[in-house]
């Protein structure tokens, strides 16, 4: 039954696993240049990029989307035209965009030799921190000329990342465990987007020397941790918190039904506005831990968070 439940669970985070081997993949890639122009259009090979575009009021300049795009719904009528693992060239070339959006760094080896003979060129990012993720906004309004559209939303950003950091500057640190997988235990980088929320919420994570974007790690190094939280992504957040419990139960650490923090993972491990629009209620529910675990007050003297996600 254990093993069945796991098996699930693992199925359930398979869409972040590819995320990972995205992100592991594309520290090799290299950009191309993309000038701004009202009219121009693109694909996205990412789901996150996607989400950016329509974040950016530039939605209506796609042509076509990753296969995992899901947000808005309305991409679901938009052609698909593979992933940043698998880009599809002779679709894309069909679609004849000006410009392609894939996850990426700079100043790197070519990761799409397929694409190179359609000589597009290609617009990389790769937000690791939530301030990334406003900054990427802006640049996408800058490119397809929505900048107007874009600053309303970073400006809306802005301010929740403001208010949130605030508020938690000075909480005491809860520790929290970021899972992506139970069987191998995987986990985040210190360098992780995820991680950096967890930071503005006034919490660390478990695993704070980690050098690798995704890291595999033991039962002993998890119990040797002492996480005060796990934060995961489901879209069955009940079942997995009971199957979670069961696990740290198995190793010998009870774990109260408040510290297994369960999020969508399209907005857990999407780097997106949607991500930065939930930090208040994260943040609400790793201070509920931080109030029962600490006998010290620690929250900022403000009033409750406006924002909603």
């Amino acid at each position: 039954m254990v093993s069945r439940k796991r098996t699930r669970f693992l199925h359930n985070t398979n869409a972040m696993k590819i995320w990972l081997l995205a992100a592991l993949l594309c520290i090799v890639a290299t950009t191309g240049p993309a000038r701004a122009d009202i009219g121009k259009t693109a694909v996205s090979l990412a789901p996150h990029l996607t989400e950016l575009m329509f974040a950016a009021g530039a939605g209506n300049h796609l042509l076509g989307v990753s296969e995992a795009s899901n947000y808005p719904t309305s991409v679901a009528s938009l052609p698909r035209v593979g992933s940043g693992v698998a880009p599809n060239a002779e679709r894309i070339a069909l679609l004849r965009p000006d410009v392609i959006l894939a996850w990426g760094y700079t100043n790197r080896k070519d990761l799409y030799p397929a694409l190179r003979k359609l000589k597009l060129p290609v617009h990389y990012q790769a937000p690791v921190t939530l301030d990334d993720i406003v900054r990427d906004i802006d640049e996408l309004g800058e490119l397809f000329g929505t900048q107007a559209a874009a600053r309303t939303t970073t400006q809306a950003l802005q301010d929740i990342l403001n208010e949130t950091r605030l508020r938690y500057r000075d909480a005491v640190k809860v520790k929290v465990f970021a899972l992506v997988g139970l069987d191998p235990l995987y986990t985040l980088d210190n360098r992780s987007f995820v991680i950096d929320a967890l930071r503005a919420c006034g919490a660390q994570s478990a695993f704070p020397s980690l050098s690798t974007p995704a890291s595999i790690i033991s039962r002993e190094q998890l119990l040797l941790a002492h996480p005060q939280a796990v934060l995961f992504g489901s879209k069955q957040i009940d079942a997995e918190s009971r199957m979670i419990a069961n696990y740290f139960a198995d190793l010998g650490t009870a774990l109260q039904p408040d510290q297994l923090i369960g999020q969508d993972p399209d907005i857990l491990f999407r780097p997106t506005d949607r991500l930065i629009r939930s930090l208040p209620q994260l943040c609400s529910r790793i201070d509920q831990i931080r109030r029962r675990l600490s006998p010290v007050p620690s929250e900022s003297p403000l009033p409750p968070p406006r924002h909603q996600p």
